[in-house]
């Protein structure tokens, strides 16, 4: 990745929007994020329009071999199968009733000798503007920019819908200050590459509205020099947990890099947390994010010590948490405030099993395979008796011990999965291991299992029921939290 240095101020209010995400949502905000966008050509292998059986007869019948046994014996595959691709090819109008090649047979296998097997594609990849990173996003054809009006003081209102039925979405722009560290980084062709590799992998597991196409590209054979900049629309929205989340441009749910980027600039961005404080429930003459923050930080390393911070992830997953408390108790928060508590509480406890499973995984070894596919008596059996030797109480729960495999297989090969999945996936990975982090969580802390799938059932209750939770509850999965990491982490 190439850097340049900060170039002449390039976003300004006429900037152009690229936009993503619609739908009328009046209780929506729209944030304007600085990005760059960087145009690749790649050579994309071309589909193939016949198979290689159906051009090898194709061939053979142009040659004037015709004869369906004689067809079989060349290609050395059976008669029945060399009369069905015979059939497909009369049925393409390729052959005609004879066998023999007809014109458009003919011009098709020509077309298919002289075309090259390549083909070149336009992309687009995407930097932050802040900092540089790229997104693992790859965007084939042209970039979607949005029809915009502006209002009284020169500021985009993104326009959507049809002559008949407009819907008109006010903005927030974030736009780059004097202050501000404009990276405008020139990816490299491994850059785009894995760019591209990453956001096929997420298509793949997720459920995306994004018709576009992500290629699988081998290699790039260009990169321009110099981005165009484009101020993206970004959605902010309440999700169903009551918390406030922001969706991802390109369909893959919820977008937390994209959050946080929000979150760190709420008090140095001047308006944005006015703009954002009908989801969030701000009111601008309480304490500051910063000041919470900080109070939040002692809390936290009071509870753990400082050695907490020797994992600075699981640190501010910790801090986000117990943010997240102060902001609940404050005065006339409301209930759901709560339930914000428990989503940032789980999240904490998934960094930190994703850090001991980094330090721990043996690469050579995969583990989901000790579960059974469909078999769940096994799976919970064989879960309890790890469980029980590592000194945890058992049985376990049965929505711990009925997760199924693809989820842990998901949790080991891409780094993500949620809670319960990454408690199995450290069962597995301390089966194998005598001196595992999870072994002396079991001699410490025997209810520790119990209470994580505790956690994980209310957060799952508070996202799907969209019900206030309890506080005197809230409390106790807080707790829950700290046990975790500490017994994890930070054991002696």
């Amino acid at each position: 990745m190439a850097f340049f240095g900060n170039p002449e101020p390039m976003f300004k209010k006429d900037t152009p929007v690229l936009r993503f995400n619609f739908g009328k949502d009046p209780n929506a905000r729209w944030v304007l994020w600085p990005v760059f966008t960087w145009r690749v050509v790649a050579p994309v292998p071309k589909e193939r329009k016949l198979n290689l059986f159906q051009r090898a007869v194709l061939g053979l019948a142009r040659a004037r071999v015709t004869a369906i046994v004689d067809v079989a014996n060349r290609l050395m595959i059976a008669p029945d199968l060399a009369g069905l691709i015979v059939l497909e090819l009369q049925n393409m109008a390729l052959l005609d009733p004879m066998s023999a090649p007809t014109r458009l047979g003919l011009k098709m296998l020509d077309d298919i000798e002289e075309d090259p097997t390549e083909e070149a594609r336009v992309g687009h990849v995407l930097s932050h503007a802040f900092g540089g990173k790229l997104w693992p996003r790859f965007l084939m054809g042209d970039l979607p920019v949005a029809d915009v009006e502006l209002n009284e003081d020169g500021w985009p209102i993104l326009l959507s819908g049809s002559a008949g039925d407009p819907w008109k979405d006010r903005t927030f722009c974030v736009l780059p200050s004097g202050r501000d560290g404009v990276v405008m980084a020139r990816p490299d062709a491994r850059d785009v590459l894995r760019a591209a590799r990453r956001h096929r992998k997420q298509r793949d597991y997720d459920d995306v509205d994004d018709e576009r196409d992500v290629p699988s590209l081998q290699r790039v054979s260009f990169i321009d020099e110099r981005p165009q900049p484009y101020l993206l629309a970004l959605r902010a929205r309440r999700h169903d947990s009551g918390d406030w989340m922001v969706d991802d441009p390109f369909g893959h749910g919820e977008a937390v890099d994209l959050r946080a980027r929000l979150e760190e600039r709420l008090d140095s961005q001047a308006g944005l947390r006015r703009w954002l404080s009908p989801l969030i429930g701000a009111d601008p003459d309480a304490p500051t994010l910063g000041q919470l923050q900080t109070g939040a930080a002692w809390e936290v390393e009071k509870r753990l010590t400082l050695a907490i911070r020797q994992h600075d992830v699981v640190f501010e997953r910790l801090v986000a948490m117990q943010r997240a408390l102060l902001e609940a108790t404050s005065q006339d928060a409301p209930l759901d405030k709560w339930d914000d508590v428990l989503v940032k509480g789980q999240r904490a406890v998934e960094r930190a099993l994703h850090t001991i499973y980094r330090s721990h995984r043996d690469a050579s070894r995969s583990l989901f395979p000790v579960l059974a596919d469909s078999d769940k008596e096994y799976n919970r059996r064989l879960l309890d008796t790890m469980a029980a030797d590592m000194g945890f109480n058992a049985p376990l729960p049965v929505t711990l011990s009925s997760v199924r495999r693809g989820k842990v297989q998901h949790a080991e090969q891409s780094g993500g999965g949620s809670l319960r999945p990454l408690v199995v996936l450290m069962l597995l990975c301390a089966d194998r291991e005598n001196e595992h982090p999870l072994r002396h969580a079991g001699k410490t802390t025997p209810d520790l299992l119990h209470r994580l799938d505790a956690l994980a059932t209310a957060r799952d209750r508070a996202a799907h029921d969209g019900a206030a939770t309890w506080p005197e509850q809230v409390q106790r999965h807080v707790e829950t939290a700290y046990v975790a990491v500490e017994a994890l982490l930070l054991h002696r």
